[in-house]
């Protein structure tokens, strides 16, 4: 089982311009949203696999392992994490 999340609003902080010649930007450093990302795998397939708007916090923990990774463990299936 792991998690991470994607920013999607993530300016680059590196440019190229002409010789001589300097490149500027008035990005701001972040502007955007944020998607998470949780899923568990097995040695054969993806046993569950959730994806949310935000951050993970504890409700929305509890739902991906009520919801998504319960329902297709099997008999002595063991979860690391």
């Amino acid at each position: 089982m792991d998690e991470t999340g994607v920013l999607l609003g993530l300016t680059r902080t590196h440019a190229r311009s002409e010789m001589g010649t300097r490149a500027y930007s008035l990005n701001p450093f972040y502007r955007g949203s944020k998607v998470t990302v949780i899923g568990a795998i097995s040695i054969k397939k993806v046993v569950a696999l959730m994806t949310m708007n935000g951050s993970m916090d504890g409700i929305a923990f509890e739902l991906f392992i009520e919801k998504f990774l319960v329902p297709n463990l099997w008999s002595g299936a063991v979860d690391v994490n």
